[in-house]
């Protein structure tokens, strides 16, 4: 049997937030005063449609999720509801610790306005209820969420059929989009403007974090590595049908699509040979990946924008970016690290942080 590996999963969350750096980088055409191309398809940067491509970045971040948290379930149910508990917390820990060092410290350090700001405005921001500091942040509560929901779930994919459970979950999104992207409901009252736009984000991530949990159930991967396992030059061959993912999203510009182009890639990724050495990196960029997500705005939006975009070309803007980002993940989970283990050492049972 070729599922994916623990080492896998979390190799998919890095790319996850790589495609979610690249995304927010460069899918723009108005570069001029940030970035220099240097491939161009008629007049749009090559940049371009890579970033757009990097779109699937959550629905890859769900199903990863999804498909290792079922895993968890399926090996103990019993204590499930527990290690969610702890995962849930030992997630705010890192998540206060990056809130603490840039939104109030290096905000009041650099004077920056609106940092830390008014005590509701850091409330809300505190329990992830809002996402003023940092909008890459929006996802932090959905995957809470996610998590928190993800038992009952589990036990409908378990006793379901594959066809029903993912039929619902597509309806589901399919709503989901509707509200969040196109013809959103409105209402007189902020709160329910809130808790609609919160639902429909939780909708539109459901069905790729199902359809991880789906796809362990009935073994699919596995049965896509047998097909594969025939192909003489699988890289090669693997490599032109990811690029033929990315030319049918230069087409297709609709972010309703990102949850399908996500789940491709995860099953023509993981097929791929790598060599120790990227192996090994792709591990490393990983285990890195929350971190990632949650500071690398702070970068290149809010505090340091010329700082990142000093690197002037596309590649080592990239680069630049993402290794100020591991290098601050260094120190957040310096801090973090001794938190997180009082956290499982208070229920008494050491988990894996998500």
């Amino acid at each position: 049997m070729k599922e994916l590996t623990q080492k896998q999963t979390e190799i998919t969350k890095g790319v996850a937030i790589m495609f979610m750096i690249l995304l927010h980088l460069f899918c723009t055409k108005d570069y001029e005063d940030l970035f220099v191309p240097l491939v161009f398809i008629g007049k749009t940067p090559l940049v371009y449609y890579i970033g757009l491509f990097g779109d699937c970045c959550v629905a890859m971040f769900c199903f990863s999720s999804g498909y290792g948290l079922y895993i968890g379930y399926l090996k103990n149910q019993q204590d499930y509801s527990k290690k969610n508990a702890i995962r849930i917390l030992k997630l705010y820990i890192n998540y206060w610790v990056i809130l603490l060092l840039f939104c109030v410290v290096l905000g009041l350090v650099m004077q920056k306005t609106g940092y830390p700001g008014s005590v509701p405005k850091f409330l809300v921001n505190f329990f992830a209820l809002d996402s003023t500091y940092n909008g890459a942040w929006w996802f932090f509560l959905i995957y809470i969420i996610l998590v928190a929901f993800s038992e009952p779930v589990f036990r409908i994919v378990k006793t379901q059929s594959a066809f029903f459970v993912l039929a619902v979950s597509f309806v589901i999104y399919c709503i989901g989009y509707y509200q969040r992207i196109k013809t959103p409901l409105l209402f007189d009252q902020p709160v329910l403007d809130i808790t609609m736009q919160k639902l429909a984000l939780v909708a539109t991530s459901f069905l790729p974090f199902v359809a991880g949990a789906v796809f362990y159930e009935k073994k699919w991967i596995s049965q896509t590595a047998v097909f594969f396992e025939k192909i003489k030059f699988r890289n090669s061959f693997i490599i032109l049908l990811i690029a033929g993912l990315v030319v049918f999203h230069s087409f297709v510009q609709t972010l309703f699509i990102a949850v399908f182009t996500g789940i491709a890639f995860i099953v023509l990724f993981n097929r791929l040979r790598f060599s120790a050495l990227v192996e090994k990196s792709l591990v490393f960029i990983g285990s890195h990946s929350t971190n990632l997500w949650l500071v690398h705005m702070f970068f290149y939006m809010v505090f340091f924008k010329p700082l990142v975009f000093a690197a002037k070309y596309p590649l080592f803007i990239f680069i630049w970016l993402l290794l100020l980002g591991i290098g601050c993940s260094f120190i957040i989970k310096w801090i973090c690290d001794p938190l997180q283990k009082k956290a499982d050492r208070f229920y008494g049972k050491k988990t894996i942080t998500p």
